[in-house]
C-alpha cells in the first residue's frame, strides 16, 4: 500500500548529518545495512600439519545423538581461509574435522596444528601427518555415508593371497594400530574391537563357527572363544582406553602370521550389539529404504547381508597399507549414519601390497562450500516508504557457495513464499560487474498474506548458478531496485534478511506478517520485551500471534 512521506522526511538528522561529514553513500548504505543486519561476519581459518584434511562447520551442535542431522554452514579441505555470516541467534560454532569436534563462541575461529606428544606407543610407531589426514580427510571423515549403494554388501575383509607385486611368500605379518574413533566418543559412546581369521572360500556363506577369534590376555593377542567376544571380553582396542584428553594412544599390536587362503575380519561392540566387517556375519536386511540426507536420494535394500566395517587400501607418500573403519549401527537403525568411523584403525602387513578382499571404488571429492539460508522480505514501496508489513515479497533462498572456485561460482535457489503487492515487482540478484539477473517474475497480487487472499503454498524453486560476488534485489513496478542497504527511514529498512541457521529444525519456522501489519506489530522490532535494544533472535520471538501469516 502506497504511503506518500518521502523517505527524507523521516530519517534521523544524525544520520543525515553522517553524509554531511563527509561519508560516501556506499560507507552510508554499509552502515545502514549493519543497523538492520541478522548476522555477524566472523573469520575461519583452519589449518593441519599436512594439508587436505576434511573440516565441516555447524552452527550448534550438530548431533542428534550418535548421527549428524544439521546442515554444515562450511566444508571443505585444509587451508581454509574465509568468512562466515553467523545468524545472531546462533550461540555456538561447533567444527568437526580432524577426528575431533571443538565447540567454539560466535566470534573468529582458528585451529592450528597442535605439537603434542602422543601417549604409550606413538613415540615407537608414529603415524604420519599425511596418513592420518587422508584417513580423517578423504576416506573417513566424519560425515554421514562414506559408504553408500551396492558398496555396502561388500566383503573387503583384509585378504591373504598375492597380489602379483609382491614375489613370492606363503604367508603375511599383519599389524593392526589404533587411529580414533571420527567423534564417537561426543556422545559418550564408546566401541570395542577383536578380530577373526577365517577361510577366504566361506567368505559369501560365513559363520561363526567357520572363525577362529582372537582378543587380548595379559596384554598378548591369543586365541579366544566367540563367547568371550559376544560377552565383550578380552578386546584388542577398547576407545575409551585409547583415548585421553582428545589424543590418541596409536596403541600397535602384531596380530599374527597367516597363511595364504586365509582372510583376517574384524568385530566391533558399541551401544548397538556385535556387529562384523564380514557382511554374512549380520543379520540378513529384509526391507530396508535408505534415505541419504546430503542428496536426498534413496536406496532399497532387499534380503541382502550389509557389511558393518570397510577396509581400504591406501598409498600416502612411502606409506602402502589398508585403512579399517567400524560402523556401531546397522542399516535398519535409526541412528544409523554410515559413516563408518566410529573405530578407525591402521592394517599394515608384510607383504605391505595385500588387499580387501572386494577392493571398492575410490572416494569421491567433498563439496567445498558455503551455504546460506534465509528468507528475504520487502517493503517495495521505494522511494516512498511503505506500510513496514515486510510482506510485498517475501522470498526464500539457499545460496551454495564454492568459495575457492577462482570465478566466484554460486549456486543459488529461490522461491516465493508470499507477496502483497500492488506493483508488478521481479526478484533477483546483482551480479558484480554484469548487472541484475532476474530468478523470479510478475510478483503481484496477494498470496499467503491472510484470510482474505488466496493461500496457495510456496511457489516452484529456481535455481540458477552465477559467478561473481552478489547481492539481493527487488525490481518495483516504478523501475526502481531495492536493495539492503537502500534508505527506508532511520526506524525500518527496505529489506530485512531472515537467517534459518537450520532448515531441517522442525521447532521453528518464520512467519511474516499478515498484510498492513507492520513488523512491530508483529514482532518485538523496534525494542525488545523489556524495552531495551532490539535483540539479537527478535525473529524468534512473535509479539502477537494472530497478526503473523503461519504456514
Amino acid at each position: 500500500m502506497r504511503n506518500l512521506y518521502p523517505l527524507l522526511a523521516v530519517m534521523l538528522l544524525g544520520m543525515t548529518s553522517c553524509l554531511k561529514e563527509g561519508m560516501s553513500e556506499k560507507e552510508f548504505g554499509k552502515l545502514y545495512t549493519e543497523r538492520f543486519a541478522n548476522r555477524t561476519a566472523v573469520t575461519v581459518n583452519i589449518a593441519t600439519a599436512a594439508p587436505g584434511d576434511y573440516y565441516a562447520v555447524y552452527y550448534e551442535n550438530p548431533y542428534d545423538g550418535e548421527i549428524i542431522v544439521r546442515q554444515p554452514a562450511l566444508t571443505g579441505y585444509t587451508p581454509i581461509i574465509t568468512t562466515l555470516d553467523v545468524p545472531k541467534d546462533v550461540a555456538e560454532i561447533y567444527v568437526v574435522g580432524g577426528g575431533n569436534v571443538q565447540r567454539f563462541d560466535v566470534g573468529n575461529i582458528s585451529i592450528t596444528p597442535l605439537s603434542v606428544s602422543k601417549s604409550r606407543a606413538a613415540d615407537s610407531n608414529p603415524v604420519s601427518d599425511e596418513v592420518m589426514t587422508a584417513v580423517n580427510g578423504i576416506y573417513f571423515p566424519e560425515k554421514p555415508f562414506n559408504f553408500r549403494d551396492e558398496v555396502l554388501f561388500n566383503c573387503t575383509d583384509l585378504k591373504i593371497a598375492a597380489t602379483g607385486n609382491e614375489g613370492t611368500f606363503n604367508e603375511a605379518d599383519v599389524w593392526l594400530t589404533f587411529l580414533g574413533d571420527g567423534g564417537f566418543r561426543q556422545s559418550n559412546i564408546y566401541g570395542k574391537l577383536w578380530f577373526y581369521t577365517y577361510s577366504t572360500s566361506k567368505q559369501d556363506n560365513l559363520k561363526t563357527s567357520d572363525c577362529t577369534f582372537y582378543g587380548v590376555k595379559n596384554g598378548k593377542i591369543m586365541e579366544i572363544k566367540y563367547n568371550d567376544v559376544t560377552a565383550g571380553n578380552y578386546h584388542v582396542f577398547y576407545s575409551k582406553e585409547e583415548i585421553v584428553n582428545n589424543i590418541s594412544s596409536y596403541k600397535r599390536y602384531l596380530l599374527g602370521t597367516f597363511k595364504k587362503g586365509l582372510s583376517v575380519g574384524f568385530a566391533f561392540i558399541g551401544n548397538s550389539g556385535l556387529r562384523f566387517s564380514t557382511p554374512h556375519l549380520n543379520p540378513v536386511v529384509t526391507n530396508t529404504k535408505l534415505y541419504y540426507s546430503d542428496t536426498g536420494k534413496t536406496f532399497q535394500i532387499t534380503n541382502k547381508y550389509v557389511a558393518n566395517g570397510f577396509i581400504r587400501h591406501i598409498s600416502v607418500g612411502d606409506f602402502q597399507g589398508n585403512v579399517l573403519g567400524m560402523e556401531n549401527r546397522l542399516v535398519t537403525e535409526s541412528q544409523y549414519d554410515g559413516d563408518y568411523n566410529d573405530m578407525i584403525c591402521l592394517v599394515e602387513s608384510n607383504p605391505k601390497t595385500l588387499q580387501p578382499s572386494q577392493p571398492i571404488p575410490e572416494p569421491e571429492q567433498q563439496i567445498e562450500c558455503k551455504t546460506s539460508t534465509g528468507i528475504y522480505l520487502f517493503e517495495d514501496n521505494y522511494p516512498w516508504r511503505g506500510d513496514f508489513d515486510f510482506n510485498d515479497a517475501v522470498v526464500e533462498y539457499k545460496i551454495m557457495d564454492y568459495y575457492k572456485s577462482p570465478n566466484k561460482m554460486k549456486q543459488v535457489t529461490v522461491r516465493v513464499l508470499a507477496m502483497g503487492a500492488t506493483f508488478k515487482n521481479s526478484f533477483g540478484y546483482v551480479v558484480a560487474s554484469k548487472g541484475y539477473s532476474c530468478f523470479l517474475s510478475n510478483l503481484d497480487g496477494f498470496l499467503n498474506v491472510d484470510n482474505t487472499h488466496p493461500d496457495l503454498g510456496p511457489g516452484e524453486y529456481v535455481t540458477q548458478t552465477v559467478y561473481g560476488d552478489i547481492y539481493p534485489c527487488l525490481l518495483n513496478g516504478e523501475g526502481y531496485y531495492i536493495y539492503t542497504t537502500t534508505v527506508n527511514t532511520a526506524q525500518y529498512p527496505c529489506v530485512l534478511d531472515i537467517p534459518i541457521s537450520d532448515p531441517k529444525d522442525a521447532s521453528w519456522k518464520f512467519a511474516w506478517p499478515q498484510e498492513t501489519h507492520s513488523i512491530d506489530e508483529c514482532y518485538y522490532f523496534l525494542q525488545s520485551q523489556d524495552g531495551g535494544r532490539r535483540a539479537d533472535d527478535w525473529y524468534k520471538i512473535v509479539k502477537t500471534p494472530e497478526l503473523v501469516y503461519n504456514r
